[in-house]
């Protein structure tokens, strides 16, 4: 059993698969609006959108196409604001929304924690900074 302590959980859309990260590593959330891409840049790299007047760049791990549309999870990483983009924030849930799972099979990648259960589908508990 995966025993992760966090004051709560962002719920959210990846290519149709259900994830959740800890609500204590999450800043914000914006809507992914005026996105705009930077020469040179690479991936995951997506470009930089307009945050009360500060550029924030943008880290995209959806499948390619997806930049136009859906949220960002902001986050800090060594002290500088970074946003995660993802298809869609479906929810902010309690702990108790989210109960203490499984530990996730070794064939996963390093970046899910956990497995948990939210309304009896299964939800990959993920650290957003080992997915970047």
């Amino acid at each position: 059993m995966t025993t992760t302590t966090s004051a709560g959980y962002v719920l959210f859309l990846l290519s149709g698969r259900r994830f959740a990260a800890p609500l204590d590593e999450i800043r914000e959330i914006v809507r992914l609006t005026g996105l705009e891409s930077l020469p040179g840049a690479e991936p995951p790299l997506a470009g930089v959108i307009n945050l009360r007047g500060v550029p924030l760049p943008v880290l995209d791990v959806r499948a390619a196409g997806s930049t136009t549309h859906g949220d960002v999870l902001v986050m800090t990483v060594d002290g500088d604001a970074v946003g995660v983009a993802v298809d869609e924030v479906c929810a902010v849930l309690s702990p108790d929304d989210l109960p203490d799972g499984e530990a996730p099979a070794k064939t996963l990648p390093s970046y899910v924690v956990g497995v948990r259960r939210h309304d009896g589908n299964p939800v990959l508990l993920v650290d957003l900074r080992r997915m970047l």
